[in-house]
C-alpha cells in the first residue's frame, strides 16, 4: 500500500506540472504576438525555463557520479598497491638448497639439523605464499568490485538524465498543447522545440571506466607475473587463482567440486 501511495503522488505531482505548462501555454498564447511561437530566434521564455531546469538537474547527476567516481577509483588505487606492494615483497630469493635430503641418501628417518632448519623455513615459507595468494586474490577481489560498483553508477546515471530529458518533453508536450487549443492562428505555428533538452555528456563515464579497465589490467598482469615467479619454485605450492562458483541450475561431475583456492606442495615428507 506504501509503495501504491507513493505513485499515486508522484503521479498526482506529475499530472499537476503537465497541467501547469499546458496553462502557461494558453495564457502565452493570448498574450504574444505570433512571431513568438514561429521564429526559432525568439522562442517563448517557457521553453528556456524548461531547458535550464533540465540543465540543472543533469548537472546535479553528473556531480553525483563525480563524487562516486572519486571514492570508487581512491578504492580502487588503494587495491592496486596493495596487489603491487604484496607481489613485490613476495619476491625474494628462493632457498639455494632445493627439495632434497641432505645426506645424500633420499628421505632416511634421521636428518641433519642444517636440514631440519631448512625444512622448518620452507614451511614458513608455503605458509607464507598461502597467505600472501589469498591477500592478492582478495585485493583484486575488491578492484574488480569496485568496477562493477562504478558500471552500476553510471547506468543509474544515464537512467536518470533519460528520466529528466522525458519529463522536459512531457512539459513541452503539455505547453504546446495549451498554446495550440488558444492562439487564433495555431495553423501557422510549427513545432516549439525540436532537438534534445540538452545533450548527454559521455565524457566523465567514459572517461572512469577507462581509469577502472585500466587499473584491473595493470593488476591483473601483475598478479599473472606473481602467480608465473611463484609457480615456476619447485619448492614453493602452486598457487591458483580462486574459481568461480557455478551457477545454482549447473550440473555437477560428481569428484569435480573445486575448492575456492588450492595450494599444492611438491612435499612428500615433513619433520
Amino acid at each position: 500500500m506504501a509503495f501504491l501511495a507513493r505513485l499515486f503522488k508522484r503521479s498526482t505531482g506529475l499530472d499537476q506540472e503537465r497541467e501547469d505548462a499546458h496553462q502557461q501555454g494558453v495564457r502565452d498564447a493570448r498574450q504574444h504576438a505570433l512571431h513568438e511561437f514561429i521564429d526559432p530566434d525568439c522562442q517563448p521564455a517557457y521553453l528556456g525555463e524548461v531547458r535550464a531546469m533540465a540543465r540543472e538537474r543533469i548537472a546535479r547527476l553528473d556531480r553525483e557520479l563525480a563524487e562516486v567516481r572519486t571514492a570508487l577509483l581512491r578504492e580502487a588505487g588503494d587495491a592496486r598497491q596493495a596487489v603491487l606492494r604484496m607481489t613485490v615483497d613476495f619476491a625474494r630469493p628462493a632457498s639455494p638448497n632445493g627439495t632434497h635430503a641432505a645426506n645424500g641418501r633420499g628421505d632416511d628417518e634421521f636428518i641433519t639439523i642444517a636440514e631440519a632448519r631448512r625444512r622448518r623455513a620452507e614451511r614458513r615459507r608455503v605458509a607464507e605464499v598461502k597467505d600472501s595468494a589469498e591477500r592478492v586474490f582478495g585485493a583484486r577481489a575488491q578492484l574488480e568490485r569496485l568496477a562493477r560498483e562504478w558500471d552500476g553508477a553510471v547506468l543509474r546515471r544515464n537512467h536518470d538524465v533519460e528520466q529528466v530529458h522525458a519529463w522536459a518533453q512531457r512539459m513541452i508536450a503539455a505547453y504546446r498543447s495549451g498554446v495550440m487549443r488558444a492562439h487564433p492562428r495555431r495553423e501557422e505555428i510549427p513545432p516549439l522545440w525540436k532537438g534534445e533538452v540538452i545533450a548527454m555528456d559521455t565524457a566523465a563515464p567514459v572517461a572512469g571506466s577507462e581509469e577502472m579497465g585500466g587499473l584491473l589490467d595493470e593488476v591483473e598482469r601483475r598478479v599473472e607475473l606473481w602467480q608465473a615467479e611463484v609457480n615456476g619454485r619447485r619448492e614453493l605450492p602452486i598457487v591458483r587463482a580462486p574459481e568461480l562458483a557455478a551457477p545454482p541450475d549447473a550440473e555437477e561431475t560428481p569428484g569435480e567440486a573445486v575448492p575456492d583456492q588450492e595450494v599444492l606442495s611438491d612435499e612428500k615428507g615433513d619433520v
